[in-house]
């Protein structure tokens, strides 16, 4: 008897294994189908109303779903997106930085990049969130140039190249300001409106 335990005992932790990350999967996909209803539902009203704030306390409770998602799936670049996606929510309210002055968001998007370093849309949005931190350097330079370099025909990507080079003509570096402009000529080429309604949004100085 004692032997036919050592032979099943092996099949038996492998059982508990696969149970356990089934349950974890679960879990997971609870608090990430919650958190992006939470970011879809933030989206749609910021569309509807430029002035639109989202709540601190449903931010809370939106990160605490995705912390939870995470945490039950940490090696998903997926779920890592998604969190830096809440977090980038609360960085105009002073939110996402702790007290010690880090600013979580970035620290989300570098995971991100981390995870899944030849996606596009991390590094093209890893770019933006540095904007918005007015970090306005070498590490946003270097990516906006992989965005460039592994999606350059992904219209997310030529959507952030073309409002940053706007934004910030002058104060990029010359080769990455030149990126950024046959970025946004293929916008132009592909996406004439999209096009032509960041012109009236971001209109040259």
């Amino acid at each position: 008897m004692y032997k036919r335990w050592l032979v099943a005992l092996p099949g038996i932790v492998l059982l508990a294994v696969v149970f356990n990350t089934a349950w974890n999967l679960v879990q997971s996909e609870v608090w990430r189908s919650q958190t992006e209803d939470f970011l879809g539902h933030w989206v749609t009203e910021a569309k509807a109303d430029a002035g639109f704030a989202v709540d601190k306390e449903e931010w809370q409770l939106t990160l605490t779903g995705a912390d939870n998602s995470l945490n039950n799936m940490p090696n998903s670049p997926d779920l890592q997106v998604m969190r830096a996606k809440v977090l980038d929510w609360g960085v105009g309210n002073g939110w996402a930085t702790t007290d010690s002055g880090e600013f979580l968001e970035l620290n989300a998007w570098q995971q991100a990049a981390l995870l899944r370093p030849a996606w596009p849309y991390v590094w093209s949005s890893y770019a933006q969130a540095r904007s918005q931190r007015s970090l306005i350097d070498s590490q946003l330079e270097q990516a906006l140039v992989r965005a460039d370099q592994l999606g350059p025909w992904e219209q997310q990507v030529m959507e952030n190249a073309t409002i940053l080079g706007k934004y910030y003509r002058g104060w990029l570096s010359e080769p990455v300001q030149n990126i950024l402009d046959s970025s946004q000529q293929r916008l132009a080429k592909l996406y004439p409106h999209r096009a032509r309604q960041l012109d009236k949004q971001y209109p040259p100085p």
